[in-house]
């Protein structure tokens, strides 16, 4: 049995430089550059990609305003089904999927996610380390 929730979402948010046309990749994981400009998150074990949060607009070009949600729920995309409870981070694309060994954990699936969905997660929870799986 699912979790009900109410629809609003609420969060935390930072708003960064978008780094290039990022209008494809809403709700998608999003990490820095080396000038501090958001970028689509690509890799889920590289030790310095480390996670910023979800993109909450569409900035069509760099230099634009790129409204990230740091903490809390947040809508993302999904990459994956994964059920509820699950820690997550990004695959290749920047969608959401399980974590799993030496994966940045992103957040926690709040519902149940699926591949080409947006989904709630609790974003935020657990994240700055490496995925170690429960033995």
């Amino acid at each position: 049995m699912e979790i009900q929730m109410a629809d609003n979402i609420d969060g935390p948010e930072i708003t960064l430089y978008a780094s290039g046309d990022l209008s494809s990749y809403q709700f998608h994981g999003i990490t820095m550059d080396t000038s501090g400009y958001a970028k689509l998150a690509d890799d889920a074990d590289d030790p310095v990609e480390a996670p910023i949060g979800a993109l909450q607009n569409k900035p069509s070009a760099a230099g634009q305003p790129a409204v990230v949600r740091i903490s809390g729920v947040a809508k993302v995309m999904g990459g994956a089904t994964v059920a509820p409870g699950i820690a997550v981070t990004i695959d290749g694309d920047g969608h959401f999927i399980a974590a799993t060994a030496n994966d940045w954990v992103w957040g926690v699936t709040l519902e149940t996610m699926v591949s080409g969905s947006v989904t709630k997660i609790l974003l935020g929870a657990g994240q700055g380390g490496a995925y170690t799986a429960p033995s």
